[in-house]
């Protein structure tokens, strides 16, 4: 667990921070922050049909 979450924080720094970064880091960085800001848009959204 817990070289999952270095693992994580290292693509996390090398997306954001250095800018350098392979597809599959990148898909990484914005998987881990789609899924929660989807999930509090259809949360709180208010949706009129």
């Amino acid at each position: 667990m817990k070289a999952k979450l270095n693992t994580i924080k290292n693509d996390l720094y090398k997306v954001f921070i250095l800018g350098n970064a392979d597809n599959i880091q990148l898909a990484k960085a914005y998987f881990l922050l789609a899924i929660p800001l989807l999930t509090a848009l259809f949360t709180l959204g208010h949706f009129n049909y």
